[in-house]
Order: C-alpha cells, then structure tokens, then sequence
C-alpha cells in the first residue's frame, strides 16, 4: 500500500505543475478523479492527505482541493515541494528532535506559565475531540500536534531555541502530519499518541522536569522506532 500511494503521490504531483490539466486550480471530486486513474476512493484519499501535508494543496471542508502555489522565497516551501518527502527525512528529523525535545520538556516543566499550561491543555482536549474521525485526526489533529510540542519550546524560555523552531514552522508542520499520517493508521497507535501526550502536559502541570523529560523521550523514541519499521531501516 506505501508504495502505490508513494507512485500515486507522485503522478498526481506532476498533474498539478501541469498547468494545463487542473486549469482551474482545483481537483476533480474524489469519485471522477479516483475512476479517471483507476484507484480506489481511499487509496486516493490517502494520496491527497500527503499532498496536503506536503503543502501542494489546500483542502477547504464542503470545497474540495485546491492547488496551492509555492513561495520560493521560503527555505521551508523549498522542502514542501520535494518531490517527494523520503522516509529517511522523516527518521532524520524525529532523531533531532529526540536528541533535543526531552531536555527542553524537563525545563518547560520549571519555568512554564499558567496560561502556557491552559494552552498545552487546550492542544490536547482538541487532540483527543478529533481522534474519533475516520482517519483518526490524522489530517485535523496535526495542527494542534505541532503546536503543542511548539508551546513545550516556548515554555522553556530559550529564545535560541525558540527562534530555531519558528524557523522551522512549516518543515515540522509537514513532517508531524506525515508523521501522524503514517502511524494512525496503525492499530492501537491513536490512542498510545494522545496518551503520551497527555503524559508530557501531566509532567509539566506538575512541574515535575524529570517526568517531562522521560514521557518526551519515551513520545519521540517510540514513533522513531515505528518509522524505521515502516521504512525497513529497522
């Protein structure tokens, strides 16, 4: 199934730089493009979520898909539209943040703010709402994901670190809803998400720093793990 998503992903890439083909900007409905390529509705669902992770286009609720220019003057844009984002990239940027992350949890957890606190909350309360979707908030949920993890930085009080990830906004919003892409799909992995989460935001409420650092490193060590597997480095 991964490769004939990768293979469909990338047909559907060179459709939408064919300017003529989509000349209006938008995707057929699910049901004519699926028979026009002769795949299957969910198969093409999941190609469309990668490419809206990818940042090729925008899907409005009621509307359909719509493509999305890139901006070139962006480093980040420049990483969106790769041909396609290779599992390797994926395993490379979660090695990163597990290389990162814990600490900065464990400071989080000493120098956060209420309000902070309330918003981590919030993050997760929208992370659980959205798990009962069909695609287990794959594609809904991944916005609060990354803002989450963004607010632990910031919570930390590092204006290095928290500079160092703005920077890479958008390259860790596209990586975290391929990530979550991948890994919800698999059975009982919805739930061991949103519960280690929960478990982070728990350590930092308590302001316990070393029970911060370990629920991060136990989030990031394990999605790592399953992304080897998938990906056949491990």
């Amino acid at each position: 199934m991964e490769k004939k998503r990768e293979e469909l992903v990338r047909t559907l890439q060179k459709m939408i730089l064919a300017p003529s083909i989509f000349s209006d900007g938008k995707l057929p409905p699910e049901r004519d493009l699926a028979a026009a390529l002769g795949v299957s509705r969910g198969l093409l669902r999941e190609a469309i979520i990668t490419l809206e992770a990818l940042g090729y286009i925008d899907i409005r609720e009621r509307q359909g898909a719509f493509i999305k220019a890139p901006d070139q003057a962006d480093f980040s844009a420049s990483m969106k539209y790769a041909v396609f984002w290779p599992g390797d990239l994926l395993i490379n940027l979660m090695e990163m943040r597990l290389l990162i992350e814990p600490p900065i949890a464990g400071q989080a957890a000493l120098r956060r703010t209420e309000e902070e606190l309330s918003r981590m909350k919030t993050c997760v309360a929208q992370l659980a709402a959205v798990q009962g979707l069909p695609d287990s908030g794959a594609s809904t949920g991944a916005q609060w994901d990354s803002m989450l993890h963004m607010l632990v930085v910031e919570a930390a009080k590092n204006p290095l670190l928290t500079r160092l990830y703005e920077g890479m906004h958008s390259t860790m919003d596209n990586y975290i809803s391929i990530s979550r892409f991948k890994l919800l799909a698999l059975e009982s992995w919805p739930g061991r998400i949103l519960s280690e989460h929960s478990a982070l935001v728990d350590a930092i409420a308590d302001r316990n720093a070393a029970g911060a650092v370990e629920a991060q490193r136990r989030h990031l060590s394990g999605a790592l793990e399953k992304l080897r597997d998938l990906s056949g480095e491990g």
